[in-house]
């Protein structure tokens, strides 16, 4: 079997890290700017959960905030280069992983994102040496739902889809693509938790303590 991971919103908790990288932008740059830092992390949170070139999200912030294209540019530079430095996982990953490698199980990430930025979390988050295979839609220029990330994927790990399991929280970009090619799929509902099961989810995972049995039932 071969497990393949979603990154944001899987692995890693976006939603902490980016609270906490917001806070340091607000002191780095903002303190001294009547910006008040409470609606200040709301929007940044909110303007990163929509999918948009990070310069649109900064260009926004300066606009609803008053600040000048330079400290725009200084902002989304910071961003770019220290954002990995705040990144957080979910509790239980690292356990999850490890039983997957101690278990000889091969492992792949794919994830939507610019390829360096989502490099520099998976380092950070000290998990890339559980990858065998990291695939982004950076690297490709083609983003999840679209197959083609998938099959990338998996002719890196030489592996056919129904020897597969897909662990991600996007019913559409992740779980949809992920069935229609053949492999298992784990929902990862953190996020989402109310959501009902679909159909094509072979299994909700609401927490990492649950990995190892869900894996057992489908491996």
């Amino acid at each position: 079997m071969f497990a393949l991971f979603d990154l944001d919103d899987t692995l890693h908790d976006k939603s902490k890290s980016l609270r906490a990288s917001a806070h340091a932008m607000h002191t780095a740059f903002l303190s001294h700017h009547n910006v008040n830092i409470e609606a200040f992390v709301a929007t940044f949170l909110n303007e990163n959960r929509i999918i948009q070139p990070k310069a649109k999200v900064f260009k926004r912030l300066a606009n609803l905030y008053g600040f000048d294209a330079h400290l725009e540019s200084a902002m989304l530079d910071y961003f770019d280069k220290q954002f990995h430095t705040f990144a957080l996982s979910f509790e239980g990953i690292e356990e999850s992983l490890a039983f997957l490698n101690r278990n000889k199980i091969k492992l792949a990430c794919v994830t939507n994102g610019r390829d360096f930025f989502q490099r520099n979390k998976i380092e950070a988050l000290g998990l890339a040496q559980y990858f065998d295979v990291i695939v982004t839609s950076g690297e490709l220029g083609v983003k999840k739902p679209n197959h083609l990330i998938f099959e990338t994927a998996l002719a890196r790990l030489n592996a056919s889809p129904t020897e597969c399991v897909f662990i991600g929280d996007s019913l559409k970009a992740d779980m949809q693509p992920a069935k229609q090619l053949g492999m298992k799929t784990v929902w990862v509902s953190m996020v989402n938790p109310i959501k009902s099961k679909p159909d094509y989810v072979d299994a909700k995972l609401e927490s990492y303590s649950q990995f190892v049995d869900i894996w057992q039932q489908l491996a």
